[in-house]
């Protein structure tokens, strides 16, 4: 790994804003592979406490994205926070660099960026549980929306990071986010429609009610100790309203 002296970080960030003013395509691509191939290598070397290996699939690289202002801004971005990788973290921090990477790796065009945890950096379901305060069915229904699971043969699995994400008001939800996309980018709409109807199937036998509406009618939701299950039923309607009318569409032009 390249160490990141302050004369490198300049010579870098000339480097990319050279390339997007002139508008070289092949260094844009370039630049954009360094930055990630630095970020994945110095993840490993300086978090060998939590990690053990990240692996990265072979893609092709989203030109639209990659040509674009944002890009730009995001290599800037991440150019900043090699610095900040220097000192040691917080797992929240960590699961914050982790999450923003992810996004940006699906943004850029790959699809599955793997992370190998420590074993003993990752906790069973029973102490999540006990960490998040709340019971194992709770626990399994957060797993379902999006709070991170290893993938490992252990008993443990749930990474700490992922306990004080999910905590977090914006992260938490950013996690949530970004498990969606992965699924929707190997998922078909009609495998998606199936999962989201057997999740609202859920809520309707536990509330008795065929609607969200009908179930928290005269509630003030946000009153609740737990509006979880609202906040979530509700947005699966919506969804499974979004994959009827885009199935439908697609029936009439067949």
């Amino acid at each position: 790994m390249i160490e990141m002296t302050t004369a490198i970080y300049e010579e870098t960030k000339k480097d990319i804003n050279e390339a997007y003013r002139q508008k070289r395509k092949s260094k844009i691509q370039k630049e954009t592979s360094f930055i990630l191939s630095q970020i994945i290598t110095l993840m490993m070397s300086q978090f060998k406490d939590r990690l053990y290996g990240i692996s990265a699939d072979l893609f092709d690289l989203n030109e639209t994205y990659i040509f674009s202002d944002e890009n730009q801004r995001m290599l800037l971005k991440w150019l900043d926070r090699f610095i900040l990788l220097n000192s040691p973290i917080s797992d929240l921090e960590f699961g914050k660099l982790k999450i923003d990477l992810e996004s940006w790796y699906l943004q850029i065009g790959g699809k599955n960026l793997r992370f190998f945890y420590r074993e003993d950096y990752l906790l069973t379901p029973t102490e999540a549980a006990k960490a998040l305060g709340v019971s194992r069915v709770t626990l399994n229904k957060y797993v379902k929306s999006g709070l991170e699971v290893a993938d490992t043969n252990s008993h443990s699995k749930i990474p700490r990071h992922a306990i004080e994400l999910w905590k977090d008001p914006i992260y938490g939800i950013k996690m949530q986010m970004l498990y969606q996309k992965k699924k929707l980018a190997t998922q078909t709409p009609k495998e998606r429609l199936r999962e989201v109807q057997e999740k609202i199937l859920d809520f309707q036998l536990k509330y008795k009610k065929p609607t969200s509406s009908e179930a928290f009618a005269g509630m003030d939701v946000d009153s609740l100790d737990d509006p979880y299950d609202y906040w979530e039923w509700r947005d699966l309607e919506k969804e499974r309203e979004k994959l009827m009318k885009k199935l439908m569409g697609e029936a009439d032009v067949q």
